[in-house]
């Protein structure tokens, strides 16, 4: 039991690890708002503590109780993931009053729950907050197609969550603390087997949030703004600057260049050109990594795929398949061999 909870515990603080030096650096433009980062890294410290405490519960006889710092952790690790998701969920404008006063409430609900209930009291709350993030991720459901994976993925953390809730209600007696311990890190380390997953299979996945959260909640913002100029600025960026090429190109970048702000820019694509930035810059990179399979027949696939913007191979393959059916160097095939 303790080896696998020691396996268990390395694989999540690895993991760990490594999305926290995601959401602090420029990976795969993780541009996420203060107060996301902020509880992001609330949340992942919490999990790293909690699954190294558990290994400890393999000897924990079912008459004692955790540390009261195991039952505090878990309150502000489920108000650090509640943080951490409502951040990319809500505006950029919008006030942060109410996190503060609720980072005060789970403060002092931790502090006054008695040992005996803080963990299925904890994990209740996460489930709630996992409940709500689900309901905001489903009125967004208009402005983001992705969200038919992303919304069943929280939704899934929520039943997660009310089954560790059991479990810790069950630990003392009958489950014992041992079982609870193996069940509440496997369930850590599926969640951020899930995550990756999730990182993976939407590579743009914060920037396509943050516009659709935009969409959502903007009021239009072109009332005072030539579209017709900032359009054709727009257009000449990208055919004849080419500015897609740039990997790490985000919006504010663009908005800067075009000299408008991030919501009139987002709210000008989708106005005028009917897609959100995310969807338009990768347009333009699959449409000259096209043109480069057939007029550079030597170039590598990955070689084209690096020199039209995108970071990597995995990404450049999803990203060329979403838009033309078929991967880069099959559509290669196809078109060499129509051309002969």
């Amino acid at each position: 039991m303790v080896v696998g909870l020691a396996a268990l515990a390395g694989w999540s603080s690895g993991m760990a690890l490594l999305l926290a030096v995601a959401m602090f650096s420029a990976y795969r433009g993780l541009d996420l708002p203060w107060s996301a980062r902020a509880g992001g890294l609330v949340m992942l410290a919490g999990l790293s503590h909690t699954v190294w405490m558990h290994v400890g519960f393999a000897d924990l006889p079912a008459s004692a109780l955790p540390p009261t710092a195991y039952g505090v952790v878990l309150f502000l690790q489920s108000f650090g993931f509640y943080l951490l998701l409502r951040g990319l969920l809500r505006p950029d404008n919008a006030s942060h009053t109410l996190d503060l006063m609720l980072l005060t409430a789970v403060v002092a609900l931790a502090m006054w729950t008695p040992s005996a209930f803080a963990i299925p009291v904890s994990l209740l709350m996460g489930t709630g907050f996992a409940v709500h993030l689900a309901v905001l991720l489903y009125r967004l459901r208009t402005t983001r197609r992705w969200f038919r994976v992303e919304l069943p993925v929280v939704g899934l953390f929520a039943v997660m969550g009310g089954v560790v809730a059991v479990s810790g209600w069950l630990a003392p007696t009958p489950l014992g603390w041992s079982l609870f311990a193996l069940v509440y890190s496997s369930q850590i380390a599926l969640a951020f087997l899930l995550v990756g997953w999730l990182l993976l299979t939407v590579p743009d996945l914060v920037g396509k949030t943050r516009e659709a959260v935009a969409a959502s909640y903007a009021i239009s913002s072109l009332g005072r703004v030539d579209i017709d100029t900032a359009s054709e600025r727009l257009r000449q960026l990208f055919e004849v600057d080419q500015v897609y090429r740039d990997e790490s190109l985000s919006l504010a970048k663009v908005a800067a260049l075009v000299e408008l702000s991030t919501h009139q820019v987002s709210e000008l694509l989708n106005t005028r050109f009917g897609v959100g930035f995310s969807r338009y810059v990768r347009q333009h990179r699959v449409n000259a990594a096209r043109r480069m399979l057939i007029d550079e027949p030597r170039a590598s696939v990955l070689s084209v795929g690096l020199s039209v913007g995108f970071g990597s191979q995995s990404t450049f393959y999803v990203a060329f398949k979403d838009e033309v059916g078929v991967v880069p160097g099959e559509y290669r095939k196809q078109r060499s061999g129509a051309a002969a």
